[in-house]
């Protein structure tokens, strides 16, 4: 991709995201347009990573936070509305910027402008390229309650075995992942 600095409405950006302090790495790469607000963003990696989005979520890019308020009366007023910021606004190749998805599991997603190009026809929606590796469950505890159902899920004779296969709905595939599968949650969520 090119590396100009200087993108409008009609570019494209690609994106390497994946979640801080899980190893191996847990991962997506997205090509987005460059006229999606964060907002929009939003779902994007909710459907990448087959987040539910049951819980809140935030931006953090050059210091400043960006999101949704959590209610109308308790207005954050260090928050900026996600909805009034496009990618194309934003951001530059080789930045670096977090999404906080679930503030008490807190699952700090990193993403990298792998590269952007101002283009001539529209990307319509988003789509992932490549990625690894299957998402914590939702509510599993984190970095470390993802590690200790992983070492459960591991050992069929651990005592609290069962009790996480019936909470997971079977078996855990940690390094199972979909191509198909997620493009398919993407543009249903976009």
């Amino acid at each position: 991709m090119i590396r100009e600095q200087n993108f409008g409405p009609r570019s494209v950006f690609q994106l390497r995201i994946h979640l801080r302090d899980i190893e191996p790495q847990i991962w997506r790469r997205v090509l987005v347009p460059g006229s999606l607000t964060l907002a929009k963003l939003h779902p994007v990696i909710q459907g990448a990573f087959d987040w539910e989005d049951y819980h809140l979520h935030e931006f953090q890019i050059y210091g400043k936070r960006y999101g949704l308020p959590e209610n109308d009366w308790d207005i954050d007023e260090d928050l900026l509305f996600e909805e009034n910021w496009r990618l194309h606004q934003l951001l530059k190749v080789h930045d670096h910027f977090t999404y906080v998805y679930d503030f008490g599991d807190h699952w700090v997603h990193d993403i990298e402008v792998e590269g952007a190009e101002n283009v001539s026809r529209t990307l319509r929606k988003a789509v992932c390229l490549d990625g690894a590796r299957a998402r914590p469950p939702e509510d599993i505890g984190g970095v470390s309650g993802f590690e200790h159902f992983l070492e459960v899920m591991g050992n069929p004779r651990h005592e609290e075995y069962v009790d996480y296969v019936t909470w997971q709905g079977g078996r855990f595939k940690p390094d199972l992942f979909s191509l198909f599968d997620t493009n398919g949650r993407i543009q249903s969520r976009t």
